[in-house]
C-alpha cells in the first residue's frame, strides 16, 4: 500500500499527543503507528474530519512500532477522559492488554487495520479490508463492463491471473470470480484460464502473452488478478499482442499503477483499479464510535471499507493523491 498513497496536504504532528479537532463534550483517542507513513497520516486525517463533523474532538498519538508506547498512550487517553479509542496496534499481542483496560475504564474501543482480541479470545470489533469483499467489487465492476460491452459470450475468455502462494491473493481472486459467475452465468468455472504468476507486472506480460498465444481463436478477454501489477501486466501483454483496447476488460486492486495506467489519458484493456482510500478507515472507526457513544449502537464485529474504483473517467479527480 505505501507507493500507491501519496498524501498532499498540510503537515500532521505526531511526535505527542495532540488535539486535532475542538468539540463540546465527547472525546476520542486514536492510536496509529507509523505516523511517517502516508497510509497512516490520511487514516487520522480521515479521523479528524469524521469527529469535526459529529462534533467531537480527536486526539492522536503515533507511536510507531513501539508497544509500551501503545499501551501508554491508551492509559493517557483514558486519563483525558476520552470515551472511546481507535487504535492501530504496532504488535497484535498487546491486544488482550488493551482490550481490558478499554474494559475496565468502561470506554469504546475499534481495533483498525489489524485485528485484536480479548484474553477470552473474543474478538475486538474490526475495521478494515477484507481481501475477499475486495474482488467481490472487481467482479461486479467486471460484470458492469461486460454487459455493456455487447459481446457475444462465445467470443470471450476468462483469465484469472493468480499469485498461488498468497492467500490474500487468492482471496481476491476468487471474490472476482465468485462476483462475476453469479452475474453471468453462461460462464462457467472450469473454463477459466488459470494463469499463474509471481505478482510482478514483468511477469504478469509474459504468462499472460503465453495464454493468448494459446488461444488464438478468442476474440475478446477478460481478467483479474490481486493488484494492479497483474492486471495492467495481462493489459500490457494485450497491446503486444495485437489487440485493441476494446478487446479486453479488467480491473486491478490498490491503485499503484493507475498513473501508468491512465496518466496519458490512453485507452486500454486496463478499465479501473479499487483504491484502498486510508482515509475511509479513519473515518469508519471513528463513527463507529461515535454511533455507540451518542446513540447506544452495538458496535459490530467486523466492518469492511469499501474500495473506490478509479477509471479513466475520473483519474483527473485522484491523481492528485495517486501520482507524484
Amino acid at each position: 500500500m505505501g507507493n500507491s498513497l501519496k498524501w498532499i496536504g498540510a503537515a500532521v504532528a505526531f511526535c505527542s499527543i495532540s488535539t486535532l479537532a475542538n468539540a463540546d463534550d465527547i472525546k476520542i483517542g486514536y492510536v496509529n503507528k507509523m505516523g511517517d507513513h502516508p497510509w497512516f497520516v490520511a487514516e487520522v486525517v480521515g479521523a479528524q474530519k469524521a469527529a469535526e463533523a459529529r462534533g467531537a474532538s480527536l486526539v492522536s498519538q503515533d507511536v510507531q512500532f513501539n508497544a509500551d508506547l501503545a499501551i501508554t498512550a491508551v492509559d493517557t487517553m483514558i486519563g483525558d477522559g476520552v470515551k472511546g479509542i481507535a487504535i492501530v496496534v504496532p504488535d497484535r499481542g498487546i491486544g488482550p492488554v488493551v482490550a481490558a483496560r478499554a474494559k475496565k475504564a468502561g470506554i469504546k474501543l475499534v481495533a483498525v487495520d489489524d485485528d485484536i482480541y480479548h484474553e477470552d479470545g473474543t474478538k475486538v470489533p474490526f475495521v478494515g479490508l477484507d481481501s475477499y469483499n475486495i474482488g467481490l467489487a472487481v467482479g461486479e465492476e467486471l460484470s458492469n463492463l461486460y454487459k455493456a460491452s455487447g459481446w457475444d459470450a462465445g467470443s470471450v475468455k476468462i483469465a484469472s491471473i493468480e499469485d498461488r502462494k498468497a492467500d490474500t491473493c487468492m482471496l481476491r481472486n476468487k471474490g472476482a470470480e465468485d462476483a462475476f459467475l453469479k452475474a453471468n452465468p453462461d460462464f462457467k468455472r472450469e473454463d477459466i484460464a488459470r494463469v499463474a504468476y509471481d505478482n510482478t507486472m514483468v511477469n504478469s506480460i509474459d504468462v499472460m502473452t503465453t495464454t493468448l498465444t494459446a488461444n488464438p481463436q478468442i476474440t475478446n478477454w477478460i481478467f483479474y488478478s490481486c493488484n494492479d501489477d497483474g492486471v495492467l501486466g495481462a493489459a500490457r501483454a494485450m497491446e503486444n499482442s495485437g489487440y485493441a483496447a476494446e478487446n479486453g476488460i479488467s480491473v486491478g486492486i490498490d491503485g499503484s499503477r493507475a498513473c501508468d495506467a491512465f496518466g496519458n489519458g490512453r485507452a486500454s484493456a486496463f478499465k479501473g483499479t479499487m483504491w484502498f482510500n486510508p482515509e475511509n478507515q479513519g473515518k469508519v472507526a471513528v463513527n463507529l464510535l461515535l454511533d455507540a457513544i451518542q446513540d447506544g449502537k452495538e458496535l459490530p464485529e467486523n466492518t469492511f471499507s469499501s474500495p473506490e474504483l478509479v477509471n479513466l473517467g475520473n483519474f483527473d479527480e485522484y491523481k492528485g493523491r495517486l501520482c507524484n
